[in-house]
């Protein structure tokens, strides 16, 4: 693969060309970006011994955690909607989705920088990537769920659009992800202080308690999508305004997010080369 030369100068003097190179990227990342979706899965199953039980094992400590909590009345929870140890499972692997997407484009970047700063691969095709993986951890997480719930609840309906509250939480973090990912990589700050904001906005999130009717909690932007997604474990098809708000935000703050890592891109790999 040929070398290439990356050049800070501004690539906005030339929008059109800018425009016509993106998706240009975009097209080509599909193939690139499954070959490497397949080749890190490779790599994971050589170098783990429980393979996808590391997905389960801290969502299912948290589940036992809190369940312990509440069964013994440590703490004041208000009544949930499901029962208590399916709802915090819930909430636990909607939550990890949203997690593992803000950092997939980050940890994807770093772990290629070589390749990045080298070689004609696109970026996008990295950041795609770890996009497929993220997805994949979140069906397996799911696929878990759909056993507890048949479980412990009765089927409903409304059950089939999970899935797709999932993808709009992946949609947000990585939005946000590859919006902080060109000073991830340039400052290894970024990344200690995305996990330090993550410990902060779990505990703002109803995760593992019910949202409260009224105060500043209900701003969460993640609020809409986890309680709406939750509540179509209870039969419950509609949408809230807030869900489609999010996802609106959401759609176009990864297209904004895209735009700005092209844009940063060469002062990046100028910097990492």
């Amino acid at each position: 693969m040929e070398d290439i030369v990356y050049s800070a100068s501004p690539e906005l003097r030339r929008p059109r060309h800018f425009a016509a190179k993106a998706m240009l990227d975009l097209r080509a990342s599909g193939a690139i970006a499954w070959r490497l979706f397949r080749s890190n899965l490779r790599i994971r199953h050589r170098r783990t011994f429980l393979g996808y039980l590391w997905l389960l094992l801290p969502v299912m400590g948290t589940v036992l955690i809190c369940s312990y909590i509440h069964s013994r009345r440590i703490v004041s929870i208000a009544p949930t909607s499901l029962p208590y140890p399916l709802f915090v499972l819930s909430g636990m692997i909607l939550w990890q989705s949203f997690v593992d997407a803000i950092n997939a484009p980050l940890q994807q970047l770093t772990a290629a920088r070589q390749l990045i700063t080298r070689s004609r691969v696109p970026h996008e095709a990295i950041i795609l990537a770890g996009a497929m993986e993220v997805l994949l951890n979140a069906a397996v997480r799911l696929a878990v769920l759909v056993v507890v719930i048949a479980i412990w609840v009765p089927f409903v309906p409304s059950m089939v659009l999970i899935p797709a509250g999932v993808v709009a939480l992946v949609v947000f973090g990585l939005a946000i992800g590859l919006a902080v990912a060109p000073l991830g990589l340039l400052y290894d700050d970024i990344g200690r202080v995305i996990a330090m904001a993550m410990t902060f906005w779990f505990f703002l999130t109803p995760v593992i308690y019910p949202l409260p009717s009224f105060g500043p909690l209900r701003f969460n932007p993640v609020a809409p999508l986890l309680v709406t997604t939750r509540s179509w474990l209870l039969g419950w098809w509609g949408v809230s305004n807030g869900f489609l708000v999010i996802v609106g935000i959401a759609l176009v703050g990864l297209v904004a997010a895209w735009l700005w890592y092209r844009l940063a891109r060469p002062h990046v790999v100028s910097r990492l080369g």
